[in-house]
């Protein structure tokens, strides 16, 4: 019966509806949905603590039905609410979401750290710089040296993002299927790093020495701020895109100078996007696949990226456009399940997704 609404159009207009009856209210929380969510479902023995759940239980039950059958939520306000993992089924030959990160870093001397084996503390000095591994996992540098000394950290496909703190206190976080080269303490009056696939930078601001990232054709200049850049080689256009502060792109002998909530595509010229939905440019970093205003395609491909896995297809490409999003910690068969809803048929054979329409 969900499957025929939905089919119809009807469970998308519904669920929103109810959602928002939940988000005007005052005692909605995480908390308290995840309370209702157990009770509903009977899971746990969980029980209703006390607060004003009469007047919108029924609006919490349509919104947990409808994502148990077709395992597609919408986001508003912030929330990617976008799955509930523990009613979808196993199937043989599924493939689970990356639980660790195989980040690794290559070192000036040509030694490989694995990141996942190497216990918290200190990984590495080099003079006076250390290279230190964070309980959450996170790596960073500190300290200086006066040679120009580079590390390369590469974090492959079907892993989680990294997250990496420079010398100079800028943050980047690395996309699976991605890599940067960097130097391990910043000298004179530059800070340049090279980068392939997918990054996010929060730069320090230094007003004496600009921050350069070189993707191979394309070269953003800033002095600190936020921007994303998406240079995978299987994209047909490198994308920058600014959330805070300025940055001048350049490509040959072409430049852009972008503003907050711009986007730079670049290929032979650089065409600048005004009006970018910044959220859906952040999905991977914030933990889910943007489906709204994403080309099937570039879906399939983010899809891949994470998963570690090729997409094959039997026919023609499907031209097709979704609502919401899907976490990223779902299991593959999840995410298929979600695409079946929509009119997409597939399965998953070895480490391959077949599309079958």
């Amino acid at each position: 019966m969900l499957a025929e609404a939905d089919q119809k159009g009807i469970l998308e207009p519904m669920m929103r509806e109810a959602y928002e009856t939940l988000q005007a209210d005052p005692f909605f929380t995480t908390d308290r949905i995840r309370q209702l969510s157990d009770a509903i479902t009977g899971r746990k023995h969980a029980k209703i603590r006390s607060f004003p759940w009469r007047k919108w239980i029924s609006a919490a039950s349509i919104i947990l039905a409808i994502g148990i059958a077709g395992n597609f939520f919408f986001s508003d306000k912030g929330n990617h609410n976008t799955g509930i993992s523990e009613t979808t089924p196993a199937i043989p030959h599924d493939v689970g979401a990356p639980q660790v990160n195989r980040a690794t870093i290559t070192m000036s001397n040509g030694k490989t750290v694995y990141l996942d084996s190497v216990t918290n503390g200190t990984v590495s000095t080099i003079g006076t710089v250390r290279l230190v591994k964070l309980d959450d996992g996170k790596i960073a540098y500190n300290g200086s040296t006066a040679e120009l000394i580079y590390n390369t950290l590469t974090n492959p496909r079907g892993s989680k993002v990294i997250d990496m703190m420079l010398a100079d206190g800028s943050r980047v976080w690395l996309n699976a299927g991605s890599s940067i080269t960097y130097p391990i303490a910043f000298i004179g009056n530059e800070r340049k790093v090279s980068v392939t696939g997918e990054a996010y930078f929060e730069v320090t601001r230094d007003a004496a020495r600009s921050f350069t990232i070189n993707t191979g054709k394309t070269i953003v200049q800033v002095l600190g701020t936020h921007f994303n850049v998406n240079a995978y080689d299987d994209e047909a256009d490198i994308k920058v895109t600014l959330l805070e502060g300025s940055v001048k792109v350049v490509n040959g002998q072409s430049s852009s100078i972008m503003t907050p909530g711009q986007q730079a595509q670049v290929s032979d010229r650089i065409k600048i996007i005004n009006d970018v939905a910044l959220e859906q440019v952040m999905a991977w970093k914030n933990g889910y696949f943007p489906l709204k205003s994403t080309d099937f395609s570039t879906l399939m491909r983010q899809i891949a990226r994470w998963y570690d896995v090729s997409i094959v297809y039997e026919g023609e490409k499907p031209e097709k456009k979704f609502g919401g999003s899907i976490s990223r910690d779902v299991n593959l068969s999840t995410v298929l399940q979600a695409l079946k809803e929509n009119g997409i048929r597939s399965k998953i054979e070895g480490n391959k997704i077949i599309i079958m329409e």
